[in-house]
């Protein structure tokens, strides 16, 4: 008697156990799940941070020194700033598939060019200008338009 009832203590022993191990591997698993939905949330925060000084351009009305001021604050970057005023339409930084927002060829109007009254890419800093983003087919920012009002 005495020692069947120590196999059943050992056995209730053996299954609290088990049941403990159980439930460490069943928090663990949770755990992980939640840190990498946090992972995955935090990643796609920071590409919206990082496009945020992109995307605060877009259904924005600006002026001529501010479209100035974004061509020379984007020209270490791989983005196309399409500027279209009354006169002309130019493509500074790099030129942009406005069909499918591909980024072309580098191009070789340069912001100083904008701000000489005389050129045909002359942006007047006074005027009016309607912002919008251009984006490639996988949603990625490629270009900054800005349309003379």
């Amino acid at each position: 008697m005495e020692n069947s009832l120590k196999g059943l203590m050992l056995a209730a022993g053996i299954i609290i156990t088990c049941i403990i191990i159980s439930l460490g591997f069943y928090i663990a698993r949770e755990a992980s799940d939640t840190a990498s939905s946090g992972t995955g949330q935090i990643n796609e925060m920071q590409a919206e941070f990082e496009n945020t000084s992109k995307t605060m351009y877009d259904n924005t009305e600006v002026s001529g020194s501010e479209v100035i001021n974004v061509i020379r604050k984007f020209s270490d970057e791989t983005i196309g700033i399409r500027v279209q005023t009354k006169k002309n339409t130019s493509f500074y930084n790099y030129q942009i598939d406005e069909g499918d927002g591909s980024i072309k060829a580098l191009s070789t109007v340069d912001y100083k060019s904008a701000q000489v009254i005389t050129n045909s890419n002359y942006i007047n800093p006074t005027g009016r200008f309607l912002g919008s983003v251009i984006r490639d087919a996988n949603g990625t920012i490629t270009g900054l338009s800005f349309v003379q009002q």
